[in-house]
């Protein structure tokens, strides 16, 4: 079972949590930014949000081809 861990709430399952979007490439055009979603198959940014719990927003940093999640934190803070 896939897990996401919450700044706030720990470790949860990953149906308490909405995917809202895929991050652009650091250093990308302000065009890119806002419309190209580019995702590599080793590495994806996202935002995502604990919809069944505090309501978080998070910045997910995982693995697309495996679905392992490298790291989660608080949207806001710095970004990758």
């Amino acid at each position: 079972m896939i897990r996401l861990i919450c700044p706030f709430c720990g470790p949860r399952e990953l149906r308490e949590f909405e995917f809202h979007k895929t991050r652009a490439e650091p250093g990308s055009t302000p065009y890119a930014q806002v419309y190209e979603r580019v995702n590599r198959l080793d590495d994806s940014v996202e935002h995502w949000q604990h919809v069944q719990g505090c309501r978080a927003w998070m910045l997910v940093r995982r693995n697309p081809s495996t679905g392992l999640v490298l790291e989660t934190r608080i949207l806001g803070g710095d970004h990758p």
